[in-house]
């Protein structure tokens, strides 16, 4: 039957795609005005202005023109795909069109290729009306034959900003091969910053002519120039890392960190280049060769650069070149060379370099990506290091094993999920924004386990959130996430996560096992055995350091979320129909919990019962077992089914600081036992506030009655409470924005 199940899952999700390429082959954008939907095929030109909208996913196919008055719009998160086919895919700016494309750090634009090779497409070409020193004043693009040049320096082409390209350089013939991004006489008017080349087969970014400043900008492993220039470019560049692996583990040999001309068949053309770059990082990879190559009459100045890891880390020809350097037309400030100069001319030598307070025979200190950023803060977060060739995986992907480095799961894809998927020590798994992550419906238990000392970093939005969930949607379908790190656990000797068997706990209580926002989790609960059931998120000894927030439940069959120890804050954190515990800890937690909602639809249209909204526990063993559960809880909305049972259970020795909650749908609303738990409430080291229950207060020892609750600040019974419906519950959160909370 489980056989016939996911043959028949398959032969939808074939028939799904069937329906998406005739839909996308269909919708093109020659018309320009629509805004496209996720469906939609980029292709042909747009003559009026158009949006790609924010957290989508489009296809590329073929060329892609923006018009002469259109503007292309591109929202943070979008990411645009070309298309694995027989058609060159590239998008051309016209002269007086716009692109204006503004991802942010967090939810960056992502312009990539289903063939995940350098090569795969032709990138983005720019083509503005500043100068060029080109014979004639204007020039054609290497790719489309657009015109680009003319006087207007201040021209304005857009805004290219937390944008990264992958995988471009398509070779059309031997002298035409796109780069990652070209400009071509693009003004000073277009903004360019925090921008990354990604594993190009031609150039990163090359600038032919114009006036275009450009900040922040990143390229990795490009097999040509990391940077180029020629025909006139006088733009400045400020902060820039270019990267190169080594050829062993890249598999193909890259050429310049820099490569920079003023005009090949005019070195004397004007304007000349004459660029201003500062603050710039600069790492080959060990092959001979050239570092940042000057050539061909042009100038630069140069400040605070860093060259290393080519045999020639810095080259100058040409005597026009060389001579600028020696007149002080160009100058080189507290600039670092691997090695010594190497001059075409035998004019600008070492020597003239050194005399001007430069240093050569210097080693490059940076042993990681990880070096660089720190130095380097503003490239952290949106750029693919040099040492991820694995690090991105294709859409579609299997996630299985375990992985011992960085890992990325890209913005809107959709993986699937066999088995074990154990994060190691030392490694990130990072997931995006709007990912699927589905549990494969077969023998194999599925779930994702994060070590002591490794993270998961999974940031959704709120209305693209991370989705985890199973082929099949029942209650139990899966074994959800563990996540172990090294704050406090009072279990005798340490523990071992029920699931994976790996060891928890520690004295770092900032400890920082990742990030988890926007997070829903579906249908987990996989029953290993009696004692061994599968929570949706599991925290085990987490730290602090540690970020939870807008995390979802769903339909599980053990406990929404359940903390053994550690001292984690979590808030905005929603439980709907967990068969066991909405909320569970244990062994010692004392972080805090803001804006926490449970739902338990009733028995008769869920088909099966739920336990507590909260069970909470110091320690099951030792009820008095030190560091002593005590939670810090405030803004709770706790729904039961309507069953005969508790909804909020405090014992075997917690403590708790409990603050403004409504708890109803249970005939025990709240109950207490277990004499450490009741005389801390007695003595004031707990607290209840503000709380409204729907039935009678339950004390089991007889300690903390009654009268004692209702004699709390804001407490009291109302029969009348109660919710309705989840929407109503939904309704009554005002912290519950967006569409990241599934309600059916």
């Amino acid at each position: 039957m489980k056989r016939m199940n996911e043959n028949l899952f398959s032969l939808a999700f074939l028939a799904g795609l069937t329906l998406f390429t005739a839909c996308s082959d269909d919708e093109t954008t020659d018309n320009g005005g629509d805004n496209p939907t996720s469906e939609t095929t980029l292709t042909g030109s747009i003559t009026e202005d158009v949006t790609l909208t924010s957290g989508t996913t489009y296809r590329l196919s073929g060329q892609y023109i923006v018009e002469e008055g259109a503007t292309l719009t591109i929202e943070p998160g979008v990411q645009i795909v070309a298309v694995h086919d027989d058609i060159v895919d590239y998008i051309l700016v016209k002269q007086g069109a716009r692109i204006e494309a503004e991802g942010t750090a967090s939810s960056p634009i992502i312009m990539t290729s289903e063939q995940k090779e350098p090569g795969a497409w032709g990138g983005i070409h720019i083509c503005g009306r500043a100068h060029t020193n080109v014979e004639g004043g204007t020039g054609s693009s290497e790719i489309g034959n657009a015109t680009y040049g003319g006087n207007d320096d201040a021209d304005n082409s857009g805004t290219l900003r937390y944008v990264r390209v992958e995988y471009t350089g398509y070779a059309f013939d031997e002298e035409h091969e796109a780069n990652g991004i070209s400009f071509y006489g693009v003004g000073s008017g277009t903004t360019v910053d925090h921008c990354q080349a990604y594993r190009g087969s031609d150039d990163g970014f090359e600038f032919f002519g114009g006036s275009v400043n450009i900040s922040n900008m990143v390229v990795t492993d490009c097999s040509d120039d990391s940077f180029d220039w020629t025909e006139g470019w006088n733009g400045t560049a400020t902060n820039l890392i270019a990267t190169q692996e080594s050829e062993e583990t890249l598999g193909y040999a890259c050429d310049c960190l820099i490569e920079a001309d003023n005009n090949e068949n005019n070195y004397g053309a004007t304007p000349v280049s004459a660029p201003t770059i500062q603050n710039a990082i600069l790492i080959g990879n060990g092959a001979a060769g050239n570092g940042v190559h000057l050539r061909r009459g042009t100038q630069v100045k140069m400040e605070n650069v860093q060259i290393y890891g080519k045999g020639d880390a810095l080259h100058v020809e040409s005597p026009e070149t060389e001579n600028a350097l020696l007149d002080g037309t160009s100058t080189m400030s507290h600039v670092k060379i691997s090695g010594v100069v190497l001059s075409g001319e035998g004019t600008y030598t070492n020597e003239e370099f050194e005399a001007d307070g430069n240093e050569s025979n210097q080693v490059n200190p940076y042993s990681s990506y990880d070096d660089i950023i720190a130095e380097n803060s503003w490239a952290a977060g949106w750029t693919q290091s040099w040492n991820e060739s694995s690090n991105a995986l294709a859409d579609g992907s299997t996630l299985i094993g375990e992985i011992s480095e960085d890992v990325t799961l890209g913005a809107g894809n959709t993986y699937y999920l066999s088995g074990q998927y154990i994060v190691r020590e030392g490694a990130t798994l990072n997931i995006e924004e709007g990912v699927t992550l589905i549990a494969k419906y077969d023998e194999i238990v599925d779930y994702i386990l994060i070590e002591q000392g490794a993270k998961i970093n999974a940031v959704g939005t709120a209305d693209a959130p991370i989705v985890m969930t199973s082929e099949r949607e029942e209650a139990g379908a899966w074994g959800g996430i563990h996540i172990c790190g090294r704050a406090h656990t009072n279990a005798e000797g340490g523990g071992y996560s029920e699931i994976g068997n790996a060891p928890y706990g520690g004295d770092v209580e900032d400890d920082n096992s990742g990030t988890l926002q926007y997070v829903r989790v579906e249908y987990t609960g996989y029953a290993f055995d009696e004692e061994h059931e599968a929570n949706g998120i599991s925290f085990y000894g987490v730290g602090n350091g540690t970020t939870v927030d807008h995390c979802q439940a769903y339909k599980g069959s053990d406990d929404g979320f359940e903390f053994f120890g550690g001292s984690v804050n979590v808030s905005d954190m929603v439980v709907v129909s967990c068969s066991d515990d909405s909320f569970d800890w244990t062994e010692g937690w004392n972080g805090t919990g803001t804006n926490l909602m449970a739902y338990q639809e009733a028995e008769s249209s869920l088909g099966y019962a739920c336990d507590c909204l909260i069970e909470a526990d110091n320690n099951g063993d030792n009820n008095l077992a030190e560091p002593v559960a005590h939670p810090n809880l405030s803004n709770l909305l706790l729904v039961g089914n309507g069953a005969d049972g508790r909804g909020v259970r405090l014992r075997e020795g917690t403590q708790v600081t409990m603050d403004n909650a409504r708890i109803c749908g249970k005939s025990m609303p709240l109950t207490v036992e277990t004499e450490p738990t009741e005389n801390a409430l007695l003595d004031g080291t707990s607290s209840l506030t503000n709380i409204t229950i729907s039935a009678d207060f339950v004390s089991e020892e007889g300690i903390f009655t009654t009268d004692n609750f209702l004699a709390g600040e804001g407490n009291s019974v109302d029969t009348s409470l109660s919710i309705a419906s989840l929407n109503d519950a939904i309704a009554a959160c005002d912290w519950i924005e967006g569409s990241w909370v599934k309600v059916d």
